[in-house]
């Protein structure tokens, strides 16, 4: 392009200084020159590059250089001082993003094609005008090599950049995708884990003289909330609640080695006190968490219901007993939480608590009390016993979706812990003794 701009402007300057005879010599030389270049142009832009692309710029050197050369010639051979416009061919160096040793032949290559014409058809020359031309011809080399050296190495190092940004695009389009995939894996294993989890919970029942009623809200993780209402057999019946440190699989892992403990032993041999169930549960927890080489504990309640109260064992978050007209006490627990010590020794004691008919306990884990509002303020256990005092009266189903829903509107956002609610309800005699009659009883009370 520079050729197809410059050449034919360069008829100006032969128009003031060359006679009329030359000029009209030279304005055809030039013409041909322009349409050379022209097609040259029409062929790069028509083609695509390659590494022989290259050879346009010998290409140029050819033609321009050498129809400049012969002019110099029509004009006094090495004495002309036309040969200036020579500096320009080497000067297109400078706009070629090759290697400095292209650069270096193809001024050359201009200047050999003048020397090599004036040489042969070229007039008398004094030889210091020679040296003159070759030295100024010599020295838009050196500076062509020079920045063509230059150039090509800052392009080069654009291109490494640039190819390296490429690569690592497509390394992190790459990690991202393999990321996607185990995210989408993982999450899916997860929701396996969940649905594990919910599944082994029990439903509502009634229980010899008790009503019972849980439910559990699972955070967004496979959560370590555990409760199971267990028939043992004979005529007992257990139940147990208990919240496993922490998040994910592993604490889902260790509810569920509970939930099998607890219900092959007290099947086993239903005899067993909950102190001795707690103790036995106790050494299978902490060997089978050695092995898994985890960080967790438990907390948990094993319960027995016995026909005129509870009897339990272990540490867990305190019981909150609904007395008919007396209101709501706290039971506290006094234990040790499980899986800390290989043997719970006598940390594990039996404890009764006695429920006279209509009396309602209320058993839950830390994820009810620990509920936070926008304030940042705990639900707490006062608020927990103030809403069982109100909804005591109600159904047992209920009274469980009232206190949910207490906490519910209190917290602000979705839950970061489960929250596991179990109500157990001592019925009157003369409701137990009527037998299947008395759930649709219970359930239209």
């Amino acid at each position: 392009m520079l050729g197809a701009v410059v050449v034919p402007l360069w008829v100006v300057l032969d128009w003031l200084a060359l006679p009329a005879p030359v000029f009209d010599r030279f304005l055809r030389y030039r013409a041909g020159l322009s349409a050379a270049l022209a097609i040259q142009l029409v062929l790069i832009r028509l083609t695509r590059p390659t590494r022989f692309s290259l050879l346009h710029g010998y290409a140029f050197t050819l033609l321009v250089g050498g129809v400049m050369s012969w002019m110099t010639v029509e004009l006094g051979g090495f004495n002309s001082q036309y040969y200036v416009g020579l500096n320009l061919v080497i000067a297109a160096n400078l706009l070629l993003p090759w290697e400095p040793v292209h650069a270096l032949l193809n001024s050359l290559f201009t200047v050999l094609v003048y020397v090599v014409l004036n040489s042969i058809f070229g007039g008398p020359f004094y030889t210091a005008g020679l040296l003159n031309n070759l030295f100024f011809l010599g020295a838009a080399t050196v500076i062509a090599v020079i920045t063509a050296r230059v150039r090509y190495r800052l392009v080069w190092r654009e291109y490494e950049a640039r190819t390296g940004l490429l690569e690592a695009n497509a390394a992190l389009e790459l990690s991202q995708t393999e990321l996607r995939a185990a995210r989408d894996a993982l999450w899916g294993e997860m929701e396996v884990a969940k649905r594990i989890q919910t599944a082994l919970l029990p439903e509502d029942r009634l229980v010899g003289p008790y009503q019972i009623a849980a439910r559990m809200v699972p955070a967004a993780e496979v959560g370590g909330d555990y409760y199971d209402i267990v028939d043992a057999g004979d005529g007992r019946h257990w139940i147990a609640i208990g919240d496993v440190s922490g998040h994910g699989v592993e604490s889902g892992l260790v509810m569920m080695m509970t939930q099998t403990s607890i219900l092959s032993l007290v099947r086993e041999r239903p005899t067993r006190t909950p102190a001795e169930v707690f103790r036995e549960v106790n050494g299978v927890l902490w060997q089978n968490i050695s092995r898994m080489k985890a960080n967790r504990y438990m907390t948990l309640n094993v319960v027995r219901l016995e026909p005129n109260g509870l009897t339990m064992a272990g540490k867990h978050q305190d019981v909150l007993v609904w007395r008919r007209g007396h209101g709501v006490d706290t039971v506290v627990n006094d234990g040790c939480w499980i899986g800390l010590v290989p043997d719970s020794g006598l940390h594990a004691r039996d404890s009764f608590v006695p429920l006279a008919p209509g009396d309602l306990a209320l058993f839950f884990t830390d994820g009810a009390t620990e509920a936070r509002n926008a304030r940042g303020e705990m639900y707490g256990e006062e608020r927990l016993a103030a809403a069982l005092a109100r909804v005591a009266g109600l159904p047992l189903g209920d009274a469980l979706n009232a206190l949910f829903a207490d906490i519910a509107a209190f917290r602000a956002g979705e839950p970061d812990d489960d929250v596991t609610l179990l109500l157990v309800r001592r019925l009157a005699e003369a409701r137990v003794s009527r037998g299947a009659g008395a759930r649709a009883e219970m359930a239209t009370a």
